[in-house]
């Protein structure tokens, strides 16, 4: 994005247009490590993380307790050793 106010403006554009149930996403661009603890946390332990998502690079998950978290870079080797689902 040029600048933030546009960001911002598209993704409150996006948020009022998935409560009409029409599905509009806007995805951060992030780095290779960013990319793949991501995914780890999104599909290693699917049984305790309901849903993921990122904001301006950070990652957050929210657990099956409702209890939003931030993944904090020293979190990043923890996520990063977890098996892979078979």
């Amino acid at each position: 994005m040029v600048s933030r106010m546009r960001r911002h403006q598209i993704i409150q554009a996006a948020k009022l247009l998935r409560k009409k149930a029409q599905p509009v996403y806007v995805n951060d661009h992030l780095t290779n490590l960013n990319a793949e603890v991501f995914a780890s946390v999104r599909r290693k332990q699917s049984d305790i993380v309901k849903s993921t998502w990122t904001r301006e690079g950070a990652i957050f998950y929210r657990d099956v307790n409702e209890q939003t978290n931030k993944v904090n870079t020293d979190q990043y080797r923890f996520w990063l050793d977890l098996p892979w689902p078979n």
